[in-house]
């Protein structure tokens, strides 16, 4: 039977050698993390959140996406939000942040955000 181990890593690393970083970004002025996934994990997410799947598959993968990538402290704040029936968030408003975050993570910004 042929074994498998993974192999030590020092650092994640990006395409430019550089370890992929942290995105963080404002939510209605709360400062939230997405923390870097590993390549698998985002390949994984981003494959999942693909237009070829069903809506219902999309938008399982994208809140799967935050449940994994959110620091503790955002992902309550997300969730508390996503899930307050008074609360203006929804999901419209996830999949704006999704897209920046992966857009910072693959290094090809479609647009140009505001920063803060």
């Amino acid at each position: 039977m042929r074994e498998f181990t993974t192999s030590a890593k020092v650092a994640q690393q990006a395409g430019d050698g550089n370890k992929l970083p942290d995105v963080k970004f404002k939510l209605d002025k709360v400062e939230m993390t997405c923390r870097a996934p590993k390549d698998a994990q985002l390949a994984y997410l981003v494959a999942a959140a693909s237009t070829s799947r069903t809506q219902e598959d999309q938008v399982a993968a994208v809140l799967d996406f935050f449940e994994q990538t959110l620091d503790p402290m955002s992902l309550r704040v997300f969730r508390k939000r996503l899930l307050d029936t008074d609360d203006e968030f929804d999901f419209s408003d996830a999949m704006g942040i999704f897209t920046h975050v992966v857009e910072e993570w693959s290094a090809r910004p479609t647009g140009s955000g505001s920063d803060s």
